[in-house]
């Protein structure tokens, strides 16, 4: 690996709980699905009242990409008018009460890393940010970060702390 792509990969590792929450241990941001049909999705926040997903970007990861400058945008939907939503988000669609800002018009490539960024409605939880390939995919897993995936099962039973969710 270059000494340039090695520090560019830290600053990820290491910004990625920042992006979060603080003191999450991993991204409440997730990739589900298949190659076929990847799917966005935060995990809820009990606590967090009215929380929802109100912005999300897809972008093509290469090795001069950064979390300021994650790479060409793909993808790019936001919510109208307050409109929030906190189940999944089929990648290339825009829920209800959402606009599309950049359409998704590439086929996506199993040998490319992308990168998905959200925003959040609350004040609770902050940005998302994770990378990940359509490689990572398979039925029953969720993909949490290039090197992070596991079964759905395992990632339920996790503790909402984990993911920076505390009680009020």
């Amino acid at each position: 690996m270059k000494r340039g792509t090695a520090v560019r990969v830290a600053a990820v590792v290491a910004l990625a709980p920042l992006l979060t929450a603080c003191g999450a241990e991993y991204d409440p941001l997730f990739v589900t699905g298949t190659a076929a049909e990847p799917t966005l999705a935060w995990r809820d926040c009990p606590a967090a009242k009215d929380d929802g997903i109100t912005e999300a970007a897809l972008y093509e990861w290469d090795d001069s990409s950064t979390v300021d400058d994650p790479g060409r945008t793909l993808w790019h939907i936001r919510a109208t008018d307050g409109k929030t939503v906190s189940q999944r988000i089929r990648l290339g669609t825009a829920p209800d009460g959402f606009t599309t800002e950049r359409p998704l018009t590439d086929a996506l490539d199993p040998g490319t890393t992308y990168a998905l960024r959200t925003n959040m409605a609350s004040d609770d939880q902050v940005s998302g940010f994770l990378t990940f390939r359509l490689e990572q995919l398979a039925p029953g897993q969720v993909v949490f970060g290039e090197s992070d995936a596991e079964s759905r099962t395992a990632y339920d039973d996790r503790d909402d702390e984990e993911f920076g969710c505390f009680p009020e």
